[in-house]
């Protein structure tokens, strides 16, 4: 800035100069003009001067405000992160106490039972190779019991309370010679979500045959939809839920009281039995995110088989989308939205925006910050619904219909046992890339839908209301 008013500067004083330089030819008339041209050239100098001060001026603003917003944020993650450490590490404490006075219990119990039924039991697992769930998992501490099924002791029990009337219920569980009991049902399930093993291993570790481990998990899963299926709450429909939701976003990015949710969208691979890996088959998962990161709907499509594939979520109207009503920004009427995901190729909507692709002005660039903001915290809820249940980071050797009942069903119990604030191991999601569950765009059409306007006039009004907000 500094070259570019010395420049200015310079310019000046050499016309000044010739201007100014003496001559006796010039009276009258025209030294009035040069006057004048000299009073001009001063209005051109202050006006570029104030251009240049206030295009940089405003430029410098900007970067200071973007630094010290990642600075912001960057705090605080690292207190949030202190905050989660804290929290994991008091509860292994408390769990390492229940478990040294749980030890403490089953000595006494062990001293006082029965001698012959203590005998049987030797002579029985002698005969029999060792059940998994009968045997080693009532043995487990409960830092193991976590870190196999990846819910704590207190809530399994609690959930198997919930789903044990449904389940007994269940004529599948009930017909064979071995009768299923709730808990085992529950048990194999988590087991099955948490550990990623294969259906052939579960089943063996269990000891039931594999097509009666599927029906086991199909009942789990059904039994959760029926009993627990109001924890994947579907868009915002109630006036204080929407007001909740628009205003948690406004909270964590600055974005206008009209957003209701988040579009994600991901794929997960399917290796069902008899597929050679060249035939394998994709799902296509869509799912919408609210403020607190919660599956609010979820929407699961072939992605590669023989169907066509379904329209993105929320792309016809009418939808449950347009029939909310509009927010006022600013003295503006402003649709209820979503943000859709980028390079998707999603349609541009009033109620379905996305980032500018290409932005040029300093209000664009605030746009796409906050929506690659919002992005970033889909990667993240996206990731700890793997790292909690992994056997969405293997390929599934099941068929569509089944992995979609069972990711539903997770996607239920995800959502419980976050609002439940159960322990979320960080170490759990080591291994799981994100990334790797990138889902292939949808196939691109020319757009000439009148609403595409609309939308872009709706998002540029957004965009300029961040920025003339921006702390």
């Amino acid at each position: 800035m500094d070259e570019e008013l010395k420049k200015i500067n310079n310019n000046l004083s050499d016309a000044l100069s010739k201007l100014l330089k003496p001559n006796d030819k010039y009276t009258g008339g025209v030294l009035q003009q040069r006057k004048e041209k000299i009073a001009k050239l001063i209005r051109l100098h202050v006006r570029h001067l104030q251009h240049t001060v206030i295009v940089h001026r405003r430029r410098r603003q900007q970067r200071s405000r973007r630094r010290l917003q990642n600075l912001r944020s960057f705090f605080m993650q690292q207190m949030m992160q202190l905050q989660s450490n804290y929290m994991q590490m008091f509860v292994m404490l408390r769990m390492k106490h229940n478990q040294l006075q749980n030890e403490e219990e089953m000595e006494t119990e062990i001293e006082n039972s029965n001698s012959g039924v203590a005998s049987a039991k030797l002579e029985t697992n002698s005969d029999a190779p060792t059940l998994f769930w009968e045997h080693a998992v009532p043995k487990y501490s409960d830092e193991q019991f976590l870190d196999s099924f990846h819910v704590t002791r207190s809530t399994f029990q609690s959930l198997c309370g919930q789903l044990a009337p449904t389940l007994r219920s269940v004529p599948e569980l009930r017909s064979q010679l071995e009768v299923i009991t709730p808990d085992k049902c529950v048990g194999l399930s988590l087991f099955f979500l948490a550990s990623g093993e294969r259906i052939s291993i579960i089943s063996e570790q269990f000891a039931l045959p594999r097509t009666r481990t599927i029906k086991c998990l199909k009942v789990f899963c059904n039994a959760v939809m029926t009993s627990l299926g109001k924890a994947l709450r579907l868009l915002p429909q109630s006036e204080a839920d929407c007001a909740n939701v628009v205003a948690g976003f406004k909270r964590e990015c600055n974005m206008p009281a009209a957003l209701l949710g988040v579009l994600g969208v991901c794929s997960i691979p399917l290796r069902g039995k008899g597929k050679q890996t060249e035939l394998s088959s994709a799902l296509r998962m869509e799912f919408l995110l609210d403020d607190r990161m919660l599956f609010r709907e979820l929407r699961l499509g072939n992605g590669n088989g023989n169907k066509a594939p379904l329209p993105p979520m929320f792309a016809e109207a009418p939808n449950s989308l347009t029939q909310l009503p509009a927010y006022r920004i600013n003295q503006r009427s402003v649709p209820a939205f979503v943000l859709a995901p980028a390079n998707q190729n999603y349609p541009l909507r009033p109620w379905l925006l996305q980032r500018y692709t290409e932005p040029v002005a300093p209000h664009e660039y605030d746009f796409n910050e906050v929506a690659d903001h919002l992005q970033e915290l889909s990667d993240c809820a996206m990731h700890r619904l793997i790292s909690r249940w992994r056997f969405l980071s293997q390929p599934l050797d099941i068929s569509f219909q089944t992995a979609s009942c069972i990711i539903t069903a997770a996607t239920v119990l995800h959502n419980l046992l976050e609002e439940l604030s159960e322990p979320h191991i960080l170490e759990w999601g080591n291994t799981v890339n994100v990334s790797k569950f990138k889902s292939p765009p949808i196939e691109s059409k020319m757009d000439n839908s009148e609403q595409v306007e609309l939308a872009l006039d709706v998002r540029d009004f957004l965009a300029r209301t961040i920025s003339s907000t921006e702390m």
